[in-house]
C-alpha cells in the first residue's frame, strides 16, 4: 500500500477501499472488521450497502438535494478523475491485464496527519519535527512528492474531500495490476460460471470487459 498511502498511514488514516467494480465476493467479513478495525479493508458492496442506507434515510428526511454520499471529492475534481482512471484502465486493458483496482484510504483533515489540526507532538512527546526529521534520514534519495506517498502518483492521487459529512483527504491509486489473463484464468471464468455465480458480476473476467 506504500505506493498509494503516506509514510505511517496506518497512523491516521481511519478507512481504506479496494474497489474493483465487481460485486461477487466483495465485501469486508465481519471477523476482519473486528481483527483489524480501522485497517479492514472495505470493499465494492460496503461502499454500495453505505451509500444505498445514507440515500434511503436521506430521502425519508427530505433532505436529497445537494447530499453527499459515499466517496465525494466535488464535481471538479471527479470529472478530472474519472478521466484520469479511464486513461489508466484503457492502458491496462492494452496491457491485456486483469484484477486490477482503485485502493482509496481516508485520513480526517483535522487528524494527526490529515491537515490543519497537526499535533505539534507526537504522542511519545516527541516534537513532530524531529519525527520528520529521522523518517527523512531513514528515506531512500529524497524525489518529488516523498513524504506524500511513498511514490508521487500525481496531483490526483491526494484530493480533499467529504466523508459522511466531514472533511478529509482521499489518498488514491491502482494497484494489482500485473495479472495477465491467461489460460487458467480462462478456466476460473468458466468454472465460476458453471457454479452459478453471475459471469458478468465476478471480477475473474476478460480484459475487455474488465475495463467495462
Amino acid at each position: 500500500m506504500h505506493s498509494a498511502f503516506p509514510p505511517d498511514a496506518s497512523a491516521f488514516i481511519t478507512e481504506r477501499f479496494d474497489l474493483k467494480g465487481s460485486t461477487v465476493g466483495r465485501e469486508c467479513s465481519q471477523e476482519e472488521r473486528r481483527a483489524k478495525g480501522a485497517n479492514a479493508v472495505l470493499k465494492d458492496l460496503d461502499l454500495k450497502r453505505e451509500v444505498n442506507d445514507e440515500l434511503s434515510e436521506a430521502g425519508s428526511s427530505g433532505r436529497t438535494k445537494g447530499s453527499r454520499h459515499g466517496i465525494c471529492v466535488g464535481n471538479r475534481r471527479k470529472t478530472a478523475l474519472m478521466a484520469q482512471l479511464e486513461r489508466d484502465v484503457d492502458l491496462l486493458h492494452r496491457c491485456n491485464v486483469l484484477d486490477y483496482s482503485l485502493l482509496v484510504g481516508v485520513a480526517d483533515a483535522d487528524g494527526p496527519d490529515g491537515g490543519v489540526g497537526s499535533r505539534a507532538r507526537d504522542d511519545d512527546g516527541a516534537p513532530r519535527l524531529v519525527r520528520g526529521l529521522f523518517r527523512w534520514l531513514d528515506s531512500p534519495v529524497p524525489y518529488y512528492g516523498a513524504g506524500t506517498t511513498g511514490v508521487y502518483g500525481g496531483a490526483l492521487s491526494s484530493l480533499p474531500g467529504i466523508r459522511k459529512g466531514r472533511p478529509v483527504t482521499y489518498y488514491m491509486g491502482v494497484i494489482d495490476f500485473l495479472q495477465p489473463w491467461t489460460v487458467k484464468k480462462m478456466l476460473e471464468r468458466d468454472l465460476k460460471g458453471l457454479a452459478g455465480m453471475d459471469k458478468s458480476a465476478i471480477s475473474c473476467v476478460a480484459p475487455a470487459d474488465y475495463a467495462s
